[in-house]
């Protein structure tokens, strides 16, 4: 009659016939102990829902591996949104943790006591809302205002609301005891531009810059605050912010450019960052043509833009440069700026920190050397924009030319590109150093200058370096013998 049971009922039969002969010999063996023991019906009730429920677990679970088996697209989809959720989950549990720690250092700053007779510090920011597709304003709300106020900084916010607005704000800026960026390196460099034609670059009376990195480059600012990988954004402009509360200044080179036409009298840009000029600087340009790729279009643009004949054309130019000078009569004679006069230029103290220099005399600095190059990507920079030479103690200030390759295939070109995306220096075929530059472009075709990452017509130009022309604030933490800092009285 056994045989007839299922194979299923089989395996319970002999299952529970073993567990209740150990149960009975258990029972006999524990016979005068005071526990109650279960009875061998009872007991076989019990192992046999155990059973039940063993299988059903296993029964459960092959039924689902089937459904991820046969609805893989849709796991795959519900498994990515899970790891989103608890990776975005993480990452605002330590921003918030993170930023908490900042304000708690920011506060200590605002709980200090001042005399009676000494008004609060204020600063003013030039906020560009436009930079970082529109994210800065946000970006600025979220993790810089919050420390300034519990600082206790007084806070004017002006918005820039067009290209070179920025310039035109600094020539009615005043009654503050600093002016912030909020922006990139392009609204930086129009801030120091309006600022030193607003003073005929007399930057001894000028008060200290800061910078918030809310724009798309900011290649000062990452000398300036270097930062570990994690939460590098939040960290980035919070360290920014602190750097204006603890008020660490430190002086940094810009450059006067002037286009050279005898035709026509321009007013200087200034930059802070260097000159860009190439293929890879019309690669850079078309990155936001690529938006659809995301996070990869930087490194698309030079997958798809290298194969244009158009970015492969060498750049031909004359170079006409003088060697870096520690200072003399001839490269601190102090520059005459054709703008006219104004009341606030007859209300600052002239600079006469240059007058030692008059009498010093180097017939070095007044060769000019000439040069020739064909090259497809010619970069100009200062010290800021050079993170090996930016913490570096002070030495002679100078202007880095850097000369690439005539040509280079497909591979390196895309190979070059990705390495200067992730802050890797691309392959240099000659390096030279220049206090002042003459760039003569010889080009039938047009051609553009990068200038702080703001675009202009490539024209001949002379550039030449103002050293430690604007002190700038600075982390804390990388204090070199070169900073200072500011106390008022």
């Amino acid at each position: 009659m056994l045989n007839d049971v299922p194979l299923f009922g089989k395996n319970i039969y002999f299952f529970i016939s073993e567990q209740l002969i150990s149960a009975l010999s258990a029972t006999a063996t524990v016979a005068h102990s005071e526990k109650t023991l279960l009875k061998p019906a009872a007991l076989a009730k019990q192992l046999f829902i155990k059973d039940c429920n063993s299988d059903s677990n296993m029964r459960f679970l092959v039924r689902t591996a089937r459904t991820i088996r046969n609805h893989w697209k849709k796991s795959t989809f519900a498994a990515g949104l899970v790891v989103y959720g608890i990776s975005s989950g993480k990452n605002y549990i330590d921003t918030q943790t993170l930023m908490r720690d900042y304000c708690q250092k920011a506060a200590c700053y605002g709980n200090k006591t001042i005399p009676v007779h000494i008004s609060p510090r204020s600063i003013t920011i030039i906020l560009n809302p436009n930079a970082n597709k529109r994210k800065s304003l946000d970006e600025f709300e979220k993790y810089c205002a919050p420390l300034l106020h519990l600082a206790g900084i007084s806070v004017e916010i002006i918005k820039t609301e067009s290209e070179g607005h920025a310039k035109v704000l600094m020539e009615n800026v005043g009654g503050t005891d600093a002016i912030v960026v909020a922006g990139g390196d392009g609204t930086l460099s129009e801030v120091v531009t309006g600022l030193l034609r607003r003073t005929n670059e007399n930057t001894a009376s000028l008060v200290p810059l800061g910078i918030l990195p809310l724009g798309r480059s900011n290649t000062v600012a990452k000398n300036l605050f270097p930062t570990e990988k994690k939460l590098n954004k939040v960290r980035f402009l919070a360290d920014a912010t602190m750097a204006v509360i603890e008020e660490m200044t430190k002086p940094i080179d810009v450059m006067r450019i002037e286009v050279v036409d005898e035709n026509v009298v321009r007013k200087p840009i200034y930059a802070v960052a260097g000159i860009k000029w190439g293929a890879y600087r019309d690669a850079e340009a078309k990155i936001d043509s690529y938006w659809y790729f995301g996070t990869l279009r930087k490194y698309a643009t030079y997958i798809f833009n290298g194969l244009k004949s158009s970015l492969s054309q060498n750049r031909q130019a004359v170079l006409n440069y003088s060697a870096p000078c520690e200072g003399c009569s001839n490269c601190k004679n102090r520059h005459v700026s054709d703008t006219k006069s104004g009341w606030f230029q007859r209300l600052i103290k002239e600079n006469r920190s240059q007058d030692k220099y008059f009498g010093v005399y180097n017939p070095e600095c007044q060769i000019t050397h000439e040069k020739n190059v064909s090259t497809i990507d010619l970069a100009l920079l200062t010290s800021n924009a050079i993170p090996s030479s930016f913490g570096m103690s002070k030495g002679i200030p100078k202007l880095e030319v850097r000369i690439g390759p005539e040509e280079l295939s497909y591979i390196d070109f895309v190979k070059n590109g990705w390495m200067s995306e992730q802050g890797k220096s691309r392959d240099v075929k000659e390096v030279y150093e220049a206090r002042t530059i003459e760039i003569k472009p010889e080009q039938k075709t047009q051609s553009w200058f990068s200038i702080d990452n703001e675009y202009y017509e490539a024209k001949p130009i002379k550039v030449t370096l103002l050293p430690e022309a604007v002190n700038m604030f600075c982390k804390k933490e990388s204090r070199e013998p070169r900073y200072i800092t500011l106390t008022y009285t």
